[in-house]
């Protein structure tokens, strides 16, 4: 009798598991960024930030930033661009001031703080974009993006690490980074992976619209 109520108990637990893990797969594919519910930010992407990266291809980094800046400009997403101390930092990266003039003329221009969300314009400026789904990418993966996801993550937002807009002095900065990420729990994409989660079908009218940026900004410097 013990063993036949000890069989049906095991039976049950699975059964529970199995739906627990049915209903997070179902809550997973519920979980899909889109142009609706997301936004974009961009961290710090200045001009002497920009020299300090050596963990991947600048030139890569530079072109993932002016299309992920031009989803946002000319498809509407909303885009939060914030720069620290810019006396001594510098300007905004000119690409992303090129294809994104009223985001620029509306960055949040922070003191020194390195997590973005101490800074209290900057945590005012996420909360009036009205949308609890964040793109981040930032300069540098391992000091103001780090600390900034972790500053989202703690104010309740959902975070997608944008890897190739991002970058820092060494190649391990960033995979100690992102590693890092992967443990909060925020998923680490790449710019064309953050293209793709906005927009899954190019057929459609801003489909397109996004692919043609990518094609632009993206695909047609490839290798030049």
């Amino acid at each position: 009798m013990k063993k036949k109520v000890f069989q049906v108990m095991l039976i049950l637990a699975a059964s529970i598991l199995t739906s627990k893990v049915y209903s997070q797969s179902i809550s997973n594919k519920m979980e899909q960024f889109t142009p609706q519910n997301s936004a974009i930010l961009l961290v710090d992407h200045q001009k002497m930030t920009m020299d300090w990266i050596y963990s991947q291809d600048k030139k890569g980094v530079e072109n993932n930033l002016k299309m992920l800046a031009r989803l946002g400009n000319d498809l509407n997403i909303p885009l939060l661009i914030t720069t620290t101390m810019e006396d001594y930092v510098g300007p905004t990266y000119e690409g992303i001031q090129q294809v994104a003039p009223i985001a620029n003329s509306n960055r949040v221009k922070r003191g020194g703080t390195i997590n973005c969300f101490l800074d209290s314009n900057f945590n005012q400026a996420v909360k009036n974009l009205g949308r609890k789904k964040l793109f981040i990418g930032g300069l540098t993966t391992d000091i103001c993006l780090l600390q900034t996801v972790k500053g989202a993550l703690n104010n309740g937002y959902e975070v997608i690490v944008i890897a190739d807009a991002s970058g820092s002095m060494t190649k391990m900065a960033d995979e100690v980074s992102f590693d890092h990420f992967r443990q909060m729990g925020v998923k680490v994409y790449s710019a064309n992976a953050v293209l793709a989660e906005l927009y899954p079908d190019f057929g459609t009218p801003d489909g397109q619209k996004a692919m043609q940026i990518s094609i632009e900004e993206v695909v047609s410097k490839l290798g030049k």
